[in-house]
């Protein structure tokens, strides 16, 4: 079996819409950090023969959108093989971490290895993005940019790991699956809010000035329009038809926490994604306090401690963690 690593990311600003559910495209542009030790590893074998795809790691649910995934991944391989995948992550699934993101992009990783094709990241980025449009960002490491081109979209790194080391760190509030994913809660979002239209026009200025910040090392200029952006989305899926409420009581705990630390003089900022859980941004020399007062928070579970890690890769053999017999303790691993 062929094995490759991918890590989650978090995006500092925002996509929340596409214009095309099949190509998955973004209406708006994003950026993001990838985030060391949330990862996701995959194994992939293609097996001529098999009657069907066999993919281990994964409820039923989930396992039907890899199948979709693998079918695509046949055309563009023009293969009829079957495969046979095994999963396993070390964070959190489908609760707001960007696991579909790590998943998906470890998975085409995988999969083009065990096919013996050698493809660019690009070309391995518009393949991830088949099966989870932000999965296109995690195949890049450090601070990445996707944004809508011409009726498609580019992916691309705009800073590497090592030009800011900042540390990420997300208070899990809830390890619970959320009710409605991140596809359905768009697609809801851009059918029924009438605050959709004012958030698409509001993305490429926080855009620019989220590159500008992260080109110049602001994390004052970073983290103001981090909250902002991440603010209006949530806004805007409060406002579909039904509501879409992905917070926790914790999750507002938190960000109360946050607003406390900076009147006091500690600067921290916070982004939320489609789910409960916060990540919040702050410079190394203050993580360790900033760790300590968001657990400290009634109703966080634990504190992971992150920070801009590496893309897509192959590895050869999967991490302890990963072990069959390990994956029932999966959802309380902590990343390092």
């Amino acid at each position: 079996m062929n094995w490759a690593l991918a890590n989650s990311n978090l995006a500092l600003v925002k996509y929340w819409g596409k214009t095309d559910e099949v190509a998955k495209h973004p209406a708006g542009p994003s950026l993001s950090v990838t985030l060391d030790g949330l990862s996701t590893v995959a194994g992939v074998e293609w097996v001529d023969g098999l009657a069907d795809d066999e993919i281990g790691g994964l409820p039923e649910a989930p396992a039907r959108k890899v199948r979709s995934f693998l079918e695509a991944l046949r055309l563009r391989l023009a293969t009829t093989a079957r495969a046979r995948v095994s999963l396993a992550s070390n964070f959190p699934v489908a609760a707001g971490l960007a696991s579909s993101a790590s998943t998906f992009a470890a998975l085409a990783k995988s999969a083009i290895v065990a096919a013996g094709r050698d493809v660019s990241d690009s070309e391995l980025a518009e393949l991830a993005r088949l099966g989870s449009g932000s999965a296109c960002r995690s195949i890049f490491g450090g601070f990445v940019e996707w944004r809508p081109d011409a009726g498609t979209s580019v992916v691309a790194p705009i800073a590497p790991k090592e030009h800011w080391p900042l540390a990420i760190l997300v208070a899990v509030t809830s390890e619970r699956a959320k009710a409605v994913g991140s596809s359905e809660g768009m697609r809801r979002t851009v059918a029924t809010s009438p605050f959709y239209r004012a958030w698409i026009e509001s993305g490429p200025a926080d855009f620019q000035t989220a590159r500008r910040a992260i080109e110049a090392r602001d994390l004052n200029a970073l983290g103001a329009v981090a909250e902002r952006n991440c603010m209006r989305m949530h806004a805007a899926a409060l406002a579909a038809d039904p509501p879409l409420l992905y917070w926790e009581p914790a999750t507002l705990a938190v960000m109360r926490r946050v607003w406390d630390l900076r009147a006091s003089g500690t600067e921290a900022y916070f982004s939320i994604d489609a789910g409960p859980q916060v990540k919040v941004l702050c410079e190394p020399r203050v993580a360790e306090g900033v760790q300590a007062a968001l657990g400290a928070v009634p109703g966080v579970l634990r504190v992971l401690v992150s920070r801009p890690g590496d893309g897509a890769r192959t590895i050869d053999t999967p991490p302890a963690w990963a072990a069959p017999g390990d994956r029932p303790r999966l959802r309380q691993a902590v990343a390092s």
